[in-house]
């Protein structure tokens, strides 16, 4: 159940990411009241894991907010529902796996276009890290 909202969640926000650089904040209010609803249903997660998880998404809006949004308040936003989801440790490799794939982009895309400013959505790194721990996950793996 958890797997497809999160598929879903960052499938449609990814979109809107990558054409828009903005996420709708509806979106990321209906998911996160599925994932408190799986939580309360389910139990997939212990609560002290669950909020681990959320923890790390305020750290992030909190990083957020310091930094002017170097990383969106939106992004910040979903890896908070993110931590409904998914609980602490895997919340927090999700997190550590996506801006590993976005650093490297990144880097590429600036020394292909020699423009250090360049802005790119975060949330198709997501999708991306998401869909590498879901397969590691099927294959016998130790995350989700």
């Amino acid at each position: 159940m958890e797997t497809i909202g999160l598929a879903c969640l960052y499938g449609l926000t990814a979109m809107d990411d990558l054409k828009t650089k903005q996420v709708r904040v509806i979106e990321i209010i209906i998911f996160g009241i599925l994932g408190i609803m799986i939580n309360i249903i389910y139990r997939p997660h212990s609560l002290i894991s669950v909020l681990g998880g959320v923890g790390i998404g305020l750290l992030t809006i909190l990083f957020s907010y310091i930094s002017k949004e170097k990383i969106g308040m939106g992004d910040a936003y979903i890896i908070t529902v993110t931590g409904l989801y998914l609980g602490f440790i895997d919340t927090a490799v999700l997190l550590w796996l996506s801006s590993l794939l976005a650093a490297v982009t990144g880097l590429v895309l600036i020394r292909k276009y020699d423009n250090p400013k360049m802005e790119i959505p975060f949330v198709p790194f997501l999708l991306i890290a998401y869909i590498i721990m879901y397969l590691i996950h099927i294959l016998g793996g130790i995350v989700l």
